[in-house]
């Protein structure tokens, strides 16, 4: 361990003209671009690869040294975190196209339009069951695959909003990423501050139940506003044999449930489901794979499956390269650095903690990973102001699995588009696309607006008792530092009674 340290220290730092500030251009241009596919209706994850390699253009220009800026993009794609997302991806791509070749969506309409459900609050009701399968799972990614492919078709099919149904999908799966109390995010958010799942997870509740009830409130009004009070006859050629194929992403969930890996528990759920397909007469052989000798082309669901999830996943590999440059560069240091010069009062401090939180995800698109590079940031600012481990944590977790849900560069909304974005019309819905999307995140969005004013308000803010102060002290600087960091950190932090003054009187 201590080789490996001392490998990464010798490696090469990442300069650029202008500064480490400069780090941040290559994805301003990227972004830029992404807007304005946006907004000329063009944002397509395929359309995403010209911006994002601009962006890495541009910032090869900028970079001192060309040979180390090469070498951080590829440490950034070469992560095993990369790897595994783009197994999965492609495994769930087979497992979408299967369920479509089964027709198992048109089993699911057949059977809302049996029960007469108004179509005007299928997106809520797909808020509810996103929400309670990825708290079963505690995974927004698997959520997502297991979701995506099956309620949207159904909801777009029976005439729903398709951008409300996509959104409603994505705020949902994160509703069990930020409160489930076995997803990587929340056992990140516990242990990176020194506390407990059980007290993260009881003390985050009110804060969920907050951008939960906005979130309820916008379905609830766009259903009012929408609803025709007429129902729908079900058709004649929509056979109901299909919804057998229910049992493929029932499998999925409930082996994620035991624990298995998401990886592993796709393979298993593609076998069977293949199996189950067959042995029905819903697929055959010639489903799994067509090959043209004559045109020298090959399909089915296997290929088919993958291929639908290139889009997405050719630009995640570039992404994860930018992001090495990041890291290379040094940024997180820096911006550590200049944040903790802002933070003098305990609103301050957690202030920095949301904003940083959020920008940095932002960049990254990735919850986990950026909650483990900031936490031990997180837990030394606002150990400074005695707010305690299970706030601290609960600030961290709740930024980092919220804006990351509605920005239309990150994978959470580009994987449920990769899935369904090709069966929309968009003549007549020109705003389903990732850009078209983000506003109506409502859950994530809800959660952002939440913890900024929490932070900004004291709104469940916790303060350590002296003596848990001290302990966490001695855990942080040292047990050979005790006397001495102990004083220091005793003097320098202000009375209880000093920072509620200077939170009452509003005084920064």
């Amino acid at each position: 361990m201590g080789n490996q340290h001392s490998t990464l220290e010798q490696k090469e730092s990442l300069k650029f003209y202008g500064g480490v500030p400069v780090l941040l251009i290559p994805f301003a241009v990227m972004f830029i671009g992404i807007l304005w596919l946006g907004i000329s209706g063009a944002a397509l994850p395929e359309a995403f690869w010209p911006m994002i390699l601009l962006g890495i253009f541009v910032g090869l220009l900028l970079a001192k040294n060309k040979k180390v800026y090469v070498e951080a993009l590829i440490e950034g794609i070469t992560s095993k975190m990369l790897a595994i997302m783009l197994l999965a991806w492609f495994m769930a791509g087979i497992m979408a196209k299967l369920l479509s070749e089964a027709e198992l969506v048109q089993g699911l309409v057949w059977v809302f339009l049996e029960m007469g459900v108004s179509v005007a609050w299928f997106p809520l009701i797909v808020f509810l069951i996103t929400s309670l399968i990825s708290m079963s799972t505690g995974t927004a990614v698997g959520t997502l695959v297991a979701v995506s492919p099956i309620l949207f078709p159904v909801g777009y099919l029976l005439g729903a909003d398709p951008v409300l149904i996509i959104g409603a999908i994505i705020g949902g799966s994160f509703v069990g990423d930020n409160l489930a109390p076995i997803s990587d995010t929340t056992i990140v958010s516990a242990y990176s501050q020194g506390t407990t799942i059980d007290k993260v997870v009881k003390s985050r509740l009110k804060y969920a139940a907050v951008a939960g009830m906005l979130t309820l409130i916008a379905y609830v009004y766009f259903a009012i506003t929408a609803e025709s009070g007429g129902t729908v006859t079900p058709p004649d050629e929509l056979n109901p044999l299909g919804l057998v194929m229910i049992a493929v992403p029932l499998l999925l969930l409930f082996l994620m449930w035991r624990g298995k890996d998401l990886v592993e528990a796709l393979l298993y759920a593609n076998v069977i489901g293949i199996l189950l397909a067959l042995s029905l007469g819903l697929i055959n052989v010639g489903s799994i794979l067509m090959i043209n000798r004559e045109e020298f082309t090959a399909g089915g669901i296997i290929i088919d499956g993958v291929m639908g999830m290139v889009g997405v996943a050719v630009f995640t590999i570039f992404l994860m390269g930018m992001i090495g440059t990041l890291n290379r560069g040094h940024f997180l240091d820096w911006l550590m650095e200049k944040a903790s010069k802002v933070a003098t009062t305990p609103r301050r401090a957690e202030l920095t903690i949301v904003i940083v939180a959020l920008f940095v995800n932002a960049l990254t698109t990735a919850g986990t990973p950026t909650m483990v590079m900031l936490g031990d940031f997180v837990r030394r600012l606002g150990h400074k102001f005695k707010i305690t481990p299970w706030r601290r944590g609960n600030l961290l977790d709740a930024c980092s699995t919220s804006i990351i849900g509605f920005l239309p560069y990150s994978v959470a909304v580009l994987i449920p588009f990769a899935f369904v974005g090709g069966m929309v019309d968009m003549s007549a819905h020109p705003n389903f696309t990732p850009v078209g999307v983000a506003p109506f995140v409502f859950y994530c969005i809800a959660m952002v607006f939440v913890m900024l004013m929490s932070a900004f308000t004291g709104f469940g803010r916790d303060y350590m008792t002296d003596a848990e102060y001290d302990e966490e002290t001695i855990e942080l600087y040292g047990t050979e530092k005790e006397e001495t960091m102990i004083v220091k950190e005793q003097e320098k932090r202000p009375t209880p009674s000093a920072e509620l003054q200077l939170e009452t009187s509003g005084v920064e």
